[in-house]
């Protein structure tokens, strides 16, 4: 099924023209607001929350007299898939039907929560951490439809996605690595899907021809 994705740097537009298919381009659209001041309703929220599902900035999706709700609702989550630590780079599907965060101001259903670090701090010791956060999220998206595309599976697809910059804040990742990580990550991931019979056996040479620090046309 066809996901759009709405993506809350203006920045990503650049690096996204320069790498991305035209059939991945098409179902991403660039916003240049934040998403506390966006009116746009979402399946899915990116969060680029710890390893350790604190939402200490939770208000948004959580009630007002139950800030800790989301919090609540991600870590019980996170100890039946990982034993209570998702580690960064990893993405985890959090429902948030039947949860006080739903209904909320976005109708969104399930935060996409992709760690970039283990708590708070400065994590641009890891080159790739934008890149596999996005992979993740992409493969859970779509393992998340193929379930729910199945009968009596009682789930519902997710076919909206709002995303902002991750590790951009705290993390000190700037906004043009993570703008490269998160195209290159959307355009090798439609490749694997558009050619499964390469990427279900990949050779030294495929996987050295995917550098994910090449110089690109606004570079200079």
């Amino acid at each position: 099924m066809t996901i759009e994705f709405t993506l809350f740097v203006d920045q990503w537009r650049q690096s996204f023209f320069a790498l991305i298919p035209d059939e991945v381009r098409d179902r991403v659209s660039f916003v240049h607001t934040s998403l506390q001041q966006s009116n746009t309703t979402f399946d899915c929220i990116v969060s680029p929350a710890n390893s350790f599902g604190r939402f200490d900035g939770g208000e948004v999706l959580a009630p007002a007299d139950d800030l800790e709700a989301l919090t609540r609702a991600a870590q019980t989550v996170l100890y039946q898939r990982w034993r209570g630590f998702a580690p960064p780079g990893t993405c985890t599907l959090i429902p948030l039907t039947g949860t006080p965060c739903h209904p909320n101001p976005y109708d969104c259903r399930y935060i996409a929560l992709c760690p970039t670090m283990r708590f708070p701090s400065n994590v641009t010791w890891h080159k790739e951490i934008v890149y596999n956060c996005v992979w993740s999220l992409l493969v859970a998206i779509d393992e998340h439809n193929a379930r729910a595309a199945e009968k009596d599976s009682g789930l519902a697809p997710i076919a909206s996605v709002g995303m902002t910059g991750l590790a951009t804040g705290v993390g000190r990742v700037s906004p043009a690595v993570c703008a490269r990580q998160t195209a290159l990550a959307f355009a090798h991931n439609q490749d694997a899907k558009n050619r499964p019979e390469k990427w279900s056996s990949l050779s030294w040479d495929d996987i050295l021809e995917m550098p994910l620090n090449g110089r690109l046309p606004m570079d200079g």
